[in-house]
């Protein structure tokens, strides 16, 4: 990323304000003061590459994430009501809960993670923090399951899911 000399001297007083302020967030302004004033851009967007690489995700991402995370909670919400052998077959299915998305490879997971960690949605899904499966082969998995939710769903078995239907989704 080239910055322009207004540019830098914009960054440069922006991150002296911060500094005076004491606000230290996310961005460190004596970091970006320093690779402003060294004229290091490509530093910039090599430490903050999320603002600088993001793309808005599609309409269509947004409704699936959506879609994935409503599922799990259906999911992981009836698992919690099985009970004795049922509870411990659950334990056993890959699936049983939600394992996050991709965060090097898919837009769902930056969705996600607005939604989660700034929007306050679905926070039952990440009781733990971890939203990153660290696996390509989780949305097709969930996109696999989603198409049997959506079948129970439109069958009005969906609340709770039955055991038989939960080991049919998530087995």
């Amino acid at each position: 990323m080239n910055l322009t000399q207004g540019e830098r001297l914009i960054i440069v007083m922006l991150s002296e304000v911060m500094e005076a302020l004491k606000l230290n967030k996310e961005i460190d302004p004596t970091l970006v003061k320093t690779l402003a004033i060294d004229n290091d851009g490509w530093a910039l967007q090599r430490k903050y590459h999320g603002l600088f690489e993001s793309i808005a995700p599609s309409d269509e991402v947004v409704k699936e994430t959506t879609d994935i995370l409503w599922m799990f909670g259906i999911i992981e919400s009836s698992i919690a009501k099985l009970t004795g052998d049922e509870a411990e077959a659950a334990k056993g299915w890959h699936y049983n809960k939600w394992h996050g998305f991709d965060a090097n490879n898919d837009p769902h997971y930056g969705v996600a993670r607005t939604m989660i960690e700034t929007l306050g949605e679905f926070a039952d899904s990440r009781k733990d923090g971890n939203i990153n499966s660290h696996s390509q082969t989780s949305l097709p998995a969930y996109r696999a399951m989603y198409a049997k939710f959506e079948g129970y769903v439109n069958a009005g078995q969906a609340a709770p899911l039955s055991f038989e239907a939960l080991r049919d989704i998530c087995s």
